[in-house]
């Protein structure tokens, strides 16, 4: 099993320039020309083993199935031997199959196809001449994990085969240069997607795209015109938020001083040289691995400091484009005439973020989308990202999710490749033989958009909503968290293309995680198919009606009743004698809002006694529940002793006189301030003297 980092930095393809070659639809679709230096590197000597015979361009057999040989490079030659025996002397030599389906392996790694062997400076440069189909098996999962969702799988590999047709008359190399290609080491599941998208390309304008791809975009696409400034804006290369993407975070955290140079003796370094190691172990090496590539070859280097490591100038993407970086160090031989070290300094400012990217580490600075590059605390540099790789293109982690979430392939690379179309270049050929150009052949499946599904609790059921993009035949099925069906709302039924409708009676089912189907199958036999989780949660609990209170203000004659529901619902209040009867409504069957709620009751015109606040709360399941609560009004009443009683605006003999009372008439008392009370007389409100009024 590859270890997850292999497979991992493989994700992404690192494209340093945009190809230019446009593969026409009237080219036959055979092969690919594949110089082999990833996984076997430089060999001056490597062995072969193959399943069936395999022949030179004269027909002459070269080896034999079972058989073992060995080539070597000998005084710019390839040389042949068969156990110690020479077989041969080449300067190149090309073997094909006699049977298509024979395998050959160099140093154990097995290729479908044809081998040329050629002799590249002082060592053994196979090159595979593979059919097209039998490349992207050996692409497609090392680009993506065979076992990811297959339409995600079928995305990767329908976006592997037209970046590969871009290339076919190049001679390309099998490393992240172009595309990872470890030859026939496959995996059945990815070769499932391959096969079943075969001859499949994404298209612009009649022409092969760009289909670049990256691992993470971290939920933000870019525009290649960002990434590669030589190259034009692409019509389907695009700027937009992807909330697909699990946005992969990143971070660089280093500490500015590496090394404490308080008590260590520069004029002495023998002393500390080996003992004294920079704090980070990451970086750093990276940064030395830089110098000593940069003017300072096979130098013993200690770097003392990183005083400035900044990403600026964003792209309309949010990706920076320029770094600055300045690195105070050591070479352990340069030394003044005293034999002191000397402090070295390297400054690059405002240069290509690409160029800080590479001498930090790609795995280190994942992307170029930087969030944040300031730190709070000055002795540290703090830089955090999103996502990993360039952006642009397809997210092979948001196609992973979108697909996890039922969009098919056809939907992904619409996404990721906006104002494009699918199209089968060929149809299904053995390795080798002639192909069937099927051109501009429209496979794009109906696409099934913004479905929702709400639950109708009064109705019990749930509503369905999707759209389709054109005319096609439709099924809609319900699946139980078991993945089996209980029930089909729709069968087969011929749909016009744009928004449709549909429901599930949900009465005869219990509460439960579900998922609806919707498969839609066009004309030419195209189908789309998505899922869509919901839940079924027949309400029978009535609101929650809590946090009861009343009190009354006997200045207004008004009593207010707060409370809280747990729900929305319609809502009445009603207020009842010591007999039952209903003397006020309060609020009369009114939809509220979940949340603290009030009403008002004017009692103005009732007697002193209890009275009871009944509230009741109905939801839209028809669930309801009513409360109670005792409410006393006790007003105060007083009679006028004397014959007439003036009603003062304020709390003095001089203040401003707003009415009289008569002998003997009971009036309200609302309050006491000192020697006088507060009354009410009907509407009227003021004040009088105490003296004048008993209780």
């Amino acid at each position: 099993m590859r270890s997850l980092k292999y497979l991992f930095i493989a994700f992404f393809i690192i494209f340093s320039t945009l190809p230019t070659h446009e593969a026409e639809a009237a080219e036959e679709y055979t092969s690919m020309k594949v110089k082999l230096e990833n996984f076997l590197g430089n060999q001056t000597s490597v062995t072969l083993t193959a399943t069936g015979d395999y022949q030179t361009s004269d027909k002459e057999v070269f080896i034999k199935a079972g058989e073992e040989l060995t080539v070597k490079v000998e005084s710019g030659k390839l040389v042949v031997y068969k156990n110690s025996q020479k077989k041969g002397i080449f300067a190149s030599i090309m073997v094909t199959p006699v049977k298509q389906d024979s395998l050959l392996s160099i140093n154990n790694r097995p290729y479908p196809g044809s081998l040329e062997f050629t002799v590249d400076g002082s060592f053994i440069r196979p090159i595979n001449h593979v059919y097209i189909e039998d490349y992207l098996k050996g692409v497609v999962p090392r680009e993506m994990p065979a076992l990811w969702h297959i339409e995600a799988v079928k995305a990767q590999a329908i976006a592997a085969r037209t970046y590969a047709l871009r290339y076919q008359s190049k001679v390309i190399n099998d490393t992240v240069s172009y595309q990872v290609y470890g030859g026939a080491d496959g995996h059945s599941h990815s070769n499932l997607a391959v096969e079943q998208t075969t001859g499949m390309v994404i298209k612009h304008e009649g022409k092969l795209i760009e289909a670049l791809f990256s691992s993470s975009n971290g939920g933000m696409t870019e525009l290649n015109s960002n990434v590669w400034t030589s190259g034009e804006p692409l019509a389907y290369l695009s700027i937009k938020e992807d909330s697909y993407d699990p946005k992969l975070k990143w971070m660089i955290a280093l500490d500015k001083k590496q090394i404490d140079l308080t008590n260590l003796d520069v004029s002495k370094p023998e002393d500390w040289w080996t003992s004294v190691q920079e704090e980070d172990k990451t970086i750093i090496p990276n940064l030395k691995n830089w110098l000593q590539n940069n003017g300072y070859v096979k130098k013993d280097i200690k770097i003392t400091e990183i005083p400035v490591l900044t990403l600026t100038d964003k792209t309309s993407g949010g990706r920076v484009t320029k770094g600055s970086i300045q690195m105070n160090f050591y070479v352990k031989d340069l030394t003044d005439d005293k034999g002191k070290l000397v402090m070295q300094n390297v400054t690059l400012t405002n240069v290509e973020a690409s160029k800080i990217r590479a001498m930090v580490g790609l795995g280190n600075m994942k992307s170029y989308l930087v969030d944040n590059t300031t730190s709070t605390d000055p002795a540290k540099i703090k830089i955090d990202g999103f996502g990993y790789g360039h952006g642009v293109g397809l997210s092979q982690y948001g196609a992973k999710h979108r697909a996890e979430a039922g969009q098919t392939y056809q939907g992904i690379l619409e996404f990721y490749y906006p104002n494009t179309s699918i199209v089968r270049e060929y149809s299904n050929a053995a390795a080798g033989s002639e192909t069937d150009p099927v051109v501009n052949k429209d496979i794009t499946a109906p696409r099934i958009t913004s479905v929702k599904a709400k639950e109708d609790y009064l109705n019990s059921k749930v509503n369905f909503t999707y759209a389709i993009d054109e005319d096609a035949t439709v099924s809609l099925t319900i699946k139980d968290k078991n993945s089996k069906v209980i029930a089909t709302p729709i069968s087969r039924k011929s749909m016009k293309k744009g928004s449709q409708v549909a429901a599930w009676n949900t009465k005869a089912v219990s509460n439960g995680n579900y998922t609806a189907e919707i498969t839609a199958t066009d004309r030419d036999g195209n189908k789309g198919t998505v899922t869509q989780a919901f839940k079924v949660n027949k309400d029978i609990t009535a609101p929650n009606i809590t946090s009861i209170d009343t009190s009354g203000n006997y200045s207004t004659e008004k009593a207010s009743i707060t409370y809280t529901i747990s729900e929305a619902a319609k809502v009445t209040v009603q207020v009842k004698n010591n007999k039952g009867k209903v003397i006020a409504t309060p609020t009369d069957t009114k939809s509220l809002k979940k949340g603290s709620q009030s009403a008002t009751w004017n009692f103005k015109n009732v007697s002193n006694g209890t009275y009871t606040v009944t509230i009741t709360a109905k939801d839209a399941s028809n669930n309801q529940r009513t409360v109670s609560k005792k409410i006393s009004i006790k007003k105060t009443t007083g009679k006028v002793t004397a014959s007439v009683l003036n009603i003062r605006e304020k709390t003095n003999t001089s203040s401003k006189i707003v009415g009289k009372l008569k002998k003997n008439q009971t009036v309200t008392i609302l309050a006491q301030q000192g020697d006088w009370y507060k009354i009410k007389n009907g509407s009227q409100i003021g004040y009088v003297s105490k003296k004048y009024v008993t209780k």
